[in-house]
């Protein structure tokens, strides 16, 4: 066994991979997959070697979550290899995880596996836990009338749960598809035993939680979509009604600009008094009426 029982390796090389393969005995489609570049999440057994892909997080600013890289598991009885592609500004420290201290010491191959997987599986649980509290917080301005709702607010977390839903889903089933193997293991370090139950329990729990999210997130864009909808209908119907306003004095007008004998108070000396107090009062009528439906002013929301 080495000096420790881990080995990590970062976006190797064919040479490197070779190296590895020679000396722990890899299977070659575990070295075809690493070679191959970014893989499903996954859960293979080969001679006795456990081989697990997985997308790991990284947390970036302002919310943002990326799963761009891939950390692979290759677990045999003497020594746990771990290998991270992608940026690796975006790499977890595997080494300080490892070296620190946890509940679970790494005196094993196993153990170490176990530590690696159970901060990415808590990040992924953390994660959910942030996002359902920002899908409250959504839910209580998209259904708040008074509260015009962010859209691209709404396709971030979209997409963010999107991502954590993938990656979270398909770390769950790798821990399911590799229950049996790490079940084997566990027969020589039975303590361990409840810990990956755990594991496996809270990767499922996190996994469900997303899959809930993404319907809940798809039934708040369709209410976003109804809320976009009614206020365009709010504003056209605004429109209408101050086209209707103007309607009314420009129709009159027109009216008496036609060439037309014996027009109704053409020759009166107070005519153009009373058609124009009958232009306001009619005016008056219709905005009254229009802001009684709810068109204009105010009470414009009343039927919201």
């Amino acid at each position: 066994m080495p000096s420790r029982a881990w080995t990590r390796l970062t976006n190797p090389g064919p040479e490197e991979l070779e190296k590895i393969a020679k000396r722990l005995d890899l299977h070659p489609l575990v070295i075809d997959d690493l070679l191959a570049g970014r893989q499903q999440p996954k859960a293979e057994s080969f001679d006795g070697q456990l081989y697990l892909s997985i997308w790991d997080i990284d947390r970036g600013d302002e919310g943002t979550t990326m799963t761009d890289t891939d950390l692979a598991l290759i677990l045999t009885a003497d020594e746990l290899v771990l290998v991270q592609r992608g940026d690796t500004a975006e790499f977890r420290d595997l080494d300080a995880l490892l070296e620190g201290p946890g509940a679970v010491s790494v005196d094993s191959p196993l153990a170490a596996a176990h530590r690696v997987l159970d901060a990415v599986v808590r990040d992924f649980v953390e994660l959910g836990a942030a996002v359902e509290k920002d899908l409250d917080n959504l839910e209580t301005e998209v259904f708040d009338s008074r509260v015009r709702e962010d859209y691209r607010r709404i396709y971030r977390l979209r997409q963010r749960i999107g991502q954590i839903d993938r990656a979270s889903s398909g770390l769950a089933e790798a821990l399911r598809q590799s229950g049996d193997h790490i079940a084997r293991l566990t027969e020589q370090q039975p303590h361990l035993r409840p810990y990956f139950a755990h594991l496996a329990n809270d990767a499922r729990g996190v996994s469900e939680l997303t899959s809930t999210e993404h319907e809940s997130l798809d039934a708040l864009v369709s209410s976003h979509q109804s809320n976009v909808g009614t206020r365009q209908n709010k504003d056209m119907r605004t429109i209408s009604a101050f086209a209707a306003l103007l309607a009314i004095p420009t129709v009159i007008a027109g009216i008496y600009g036609m060439n037309f004998k014996n027009l109704p108070l053409v020759r009166w000396e107070y005519g153009w008094l009373v058609t124009g107090i009958a232009i306001v009062v009619i005016d008056v009528i219709a905005f009254t009426l229009f802001r009684r439906r709810g068109w204009l002013g105010e009470h414009a929301d009343a039927d919201e």
